[in-house]
């Protein structure tokens, strides 16, 4: 697998060393819910409600197993939050709790996914899809993965393969 090369190893990824992810999710967002509203109401609703349901998810499927529970993590209101609502587990981060995180990010792309496909979005889907390569190259290649203490993650760079 093509990790990132290490850069640094942040206990903690300070908002400012994180902005433009930060801002990249943030316009995703949005972005989505715009999209949502081609459903009216109820698209907005469950492209809300999804949200919602995606934070409980990776609380309890993935932060809550990771080095960053309870401080400042690469990807905004996720392992700063999850102290509030999930006990830390001892067990460790692997390949399950980056299965949840999958889920949790299809969940977050499948409203305004049907949307495109539905109405024809061409030049949404563009911008859509463009922003969440984006968010995730920037996320996995420049400033989460290289930077993460988290080495029992498959993503790390110092993760090592068990034999």
């Amino acid at each position: 697998m093509l990790r990132p090369a290490r850069k640094g190893k942040l206990a903690e990824f300070k908002p400012e060393n994180n902005l433009v992810s930060i801002l990249c999710l943030g316009v995703l967002f949005l972005i989505g819910l715009i999209i949502s509203f081609y459903d009216g109401l109820r698209g907005i609703v469950a492209y809300l409600g999804l949200w919602a349901i995606s934070y409980v998810i990776i609380y309890a499927g993935t932060c809550r197993y990771c080095a960053y529970y309870g401080r400042e993590c690469p990807i905004p209101l996720e392992g700063s939050c999850v102290q509030r609502f999930f006990e830390k587990k001892e067990s460790g981060f692997g390949w399950i709790q980056l299965f949840w995180a999958a889920v949790v990010y299809l969940l977050r792309i499948l409203v305004p996914a049907v949307m495109i496909i539905q109405n024809h979005l061409l030049i949404w889907g563009v911008v859509y899809g463009g922003v969440l390569a984006l968010f995730w190259i920037l996320h996995l290649r420049l400033t989460g993965c290289p930077n993460c203490i988290n080495v029992q993650c498959p993503l790390n760079p110092d993760y090592k393969v068990r034999q």
